[in-house]
Order: structure tokens, then sequence, then C-alpha cells
């Protein structure tokens, strides 16, 4: 079967993460949108259509996959930002057509002819499909960040079904392990004096963490792999990427990983990219006084979350001095550096650095100094590509 995992017309609705990743990049639990996709479909040809400014960095990540075709077969369209589960497909391989969620688009089954047209007439990522037959689908559509935030437990509760916790057997009395059907932990350190409670969800560690206590984690949550968990730190209904290290209060928060959260104070209903790194007493705002919803300011425009708890949106490279303090609903664009007194602006443009009241544009010759150092510490590069990437976005 050939599969197409497509970005559409709203991708910029995800920032400021999808400025530097497609969209089916980012992070649901202990998966990321697309790597869902590859488990439902494990023998067949994926096919991956992005944004064109992201052509280079999805043919970096994925070289085995192809990228932006000219030319496609029959083959079952999906939305990159939908969290998929196995039920959903059923109706989408028996069915010809479009297929909607509401009044949205969120996959088709189309003849190479159809998905041919798609393309010529400027694909997913410009419009919907030309298509008239149209079907209806109840499935899990995120239409911003905070979306996949609430879709944590559903995201980790559909992936212990594939994990056994046999490795539990290994920890004694010195940790308290409550409701521990639901705890998996593969191969990691659990030092003396952690709690981790699963009472209301599972809760997966994933290979090589360490945890120090003490220290109290609650499901739902994910930690991924080779993340370190700092002494006095609280963690509960998140979500925490790879090689991380982590600290102080930390609540309905998703970490897209290497990002560095060490010191005291609260991060809450958030969503942090990758190479993140928080200062001492960084701390976040997620409720207003007056108790109204939030207002984010998304590809700039100002959208009512409709929600009363929403914390900060940080992109990939960021990084606040000691002290920095984030208002409800603050968007942090990729690369931003913030050295302020009292609250940053709620919205700081991608790649500027905010010191002491004053936007200015950032250095890129001492960025990428201070980026390639930051990758090298834990074993990776900064590529061309990358570089390239962070050009265009401040051109």
């Amino acid at each position: 079967m050939n599969v197409y995992v497509y970005e559409d017309q709203l991708a910029l609705n995800f920032e400021p993460l999808s400025l530097t990743r497609p969209v089916f990049d980012i992070r649901i639990g202990s998966e990321t949108f697309l790597d869902r996709i590859k488990y439902l479909f494990p023998d067949s040809s994926i096919t991956l259509i992005v944004r064109d400014n992201l052509s280079d960095i999805a043919k970096q990540k994925y070289p085995d996959l192809s990228i932006n075709p000219q030319s496609v077969n029959d083959g079952i369209w999906l939305l990159g930002n939908v969290i998929w589960k196995d039920d959903d497909l059923i109706s989408l391989t028996k069915n010809s057509g479009a297929f909607y969620y509401k009044e949205k688009v969120i996959a088709a089954n189309l003849t190479s002819a159809e998905g041919k047209a798609w393309i010529d007439a400027g694909g997913p990522t410009q419009l919907e499909p030309p298509i008239k037959s149209k079907l209806t689908i109840e499935v899990a559509y995120c239409q911003f960040l905070w979306d996949i935030i609430d879709n944590i437990s559903n995201s980790i509760d559909y992936e212990v079904n594939f994990l056994d916790n046999s490795n539990n057997e290994q920890y004694d009395e010195n940790q308290s392990f409550i409701n521990p059907d639901q705890i998996f932990i593969n191969k990691s350190i659990i030092h003396p004096n952690v709690t981790i409670n699963a009472t209301n969800g599972p809760v997966i560690i994933d290979s090589g963490v360490e945890i120090h206590g003490p220290s109290c984690l609650e499901g739902p949550l994910y930690i991924g792999n080779k993340t370190l968990i700092k002494p006095l730190t609280q963690i509960k209904n998140s979500v925490i990427g790879p090689v991380c290290k982590i600290g102080g209060e930390i609540d309905s928060v998703i970490i897209q990983g290497y990002t560095n959260k060490v010191h005291d104070g609260h991060l809450g209903d958030a969503f942090l990219g990758e190479w993140v790194n928080l200062g001492a007493g960084t701390i976040n705002s997620n409720l207003k006084n007056n108790y109204s919803t939030v207002k984010v300011q998304i590809n700039g425009k100002s959208i009512d979350s409709k929600r009363i708890h929403m914390g900060c949106f940080i992109g990939d490279y960021v990084k606040t001095a000691i002290g920095t303090l984030l208002n409800t609903g603050s968007v942090i664009g990729p690369g931003a550096m913030i050295a302020s007194d009292g609250f940053a602006p709620k919205t700081i443009k991608p790649f500027t650095w905010y010191i002491k009241g004053k936007h200015q544009k950032v250095n890129l010759e001492k960025f990428f100094e201070t980026e390639k150092l930051v990758k090298e510490r834990r074993g990776q590069k900064l590529s061309t590509v990358e570089k390239e990437l962070i050009e265009k976005i401040i051109l």
C-alpha cells in the first residue's frame, strides 16, 4: 500500500515548532505523528508532502523516504497532524474519496490520477483535494499545539498497549510505585526516594533514564531515553523527549527533546522544541488573574484558545536568562534569547534577542558558534541544511 503523509495549508498553526520541522515531526507521546503512522503501516511505502522550504530538512532526516514527488500512485493520503489509531484506518482503506472531520479534510483514498491532479493544482500545502466524493470520520484532529497537550493521556494510553512491565521487578522498596501495573520502565536508573504514581494514567520511562530522589512522577507521563531527572522534581501529565535535563515543577508539558529545564520553577501547559535552555528561575504563568480564556498569537493572528490554562510555546534553540518570567500564552520563536527584568513580551520573533527591553536581530555568526558547541555536547552536529533553513527563516 502507498501512504502519503502530508502537511496542509494550516501547518503554521503549530508555530513556533512548525517553523523548523514538518508538523508530522512534532511529538505526541513516546512518538511523533509520523512515528504513529509508520507503526500503523509497517509494510507500506510512505511518501512525505511538506512545505517547499522544509523539503531539504525532511530529506536529511528521512533519506529513505520520497519527499514531494511530482508523480504519485494509488494510495491513502493522511494529514500529518491527526493522532491516528487502528480503528480510524478501516474506513479509509475500504472507501474511496476525501474524508472529513467536521469541515476539515483529514484524509483521502485516491487514484494516481486524482493524486496527480491535486499535486498539479498546488498540492496539500496549498488547497484541499478537488474530489467530489466526501465521507466523514471521527479522529483525534489537532489544530494547534495545545490540542496535542490535551491528548497526552490518549496518546500514552494507546502506546502502553505494546509494552510490558517485567523490568519493574528489579526495583526495590526504596522506591514507591503506585498502581505498578501501569508503570513501564526500560533499563533505567531509579534512585531511592522516587515516587511513581500511575493512578491517573500510565507512566513510561524509556531506556537510559536516570531519576534522582526525592522526586514525584505522576501519570500520564512519558520520559524519553537518556533523560536526567534532578532531585526535588515534580512531573505530571507530561511528555519529556530524549536527552533532556529536567528539574522543578512540570505539569501538562510536552518537550520535543534535547532540552534543559534543570532548575526550580514552574512550567505548565507548555510546549517546548529542541535545544532549548531555560535559565535558573525561569517561570511561566498558565492562568490569568481574572480566569478568562487565553489568547495566543499564532501565524500573525490572535487566536482565542478557549482555555483558561495556557502556558508558553517555545521554539528550537531558545535561551532564557536567570529569572525570566513568561506570561500566559507566550510564543517565543526559534533562536530567540531573553534577558529581561519582569515579564518578557508575549510574542518574540524568531532569531531575536530581547535584552533589557529592546529587540535586536541575532548575530548569526555567534548564534551558529553557540549552537555548534551545544550540539557537540550531545554528540550531534549543526548541519549545513539546518543552517540554510535558519537563514531562510531570518530572511
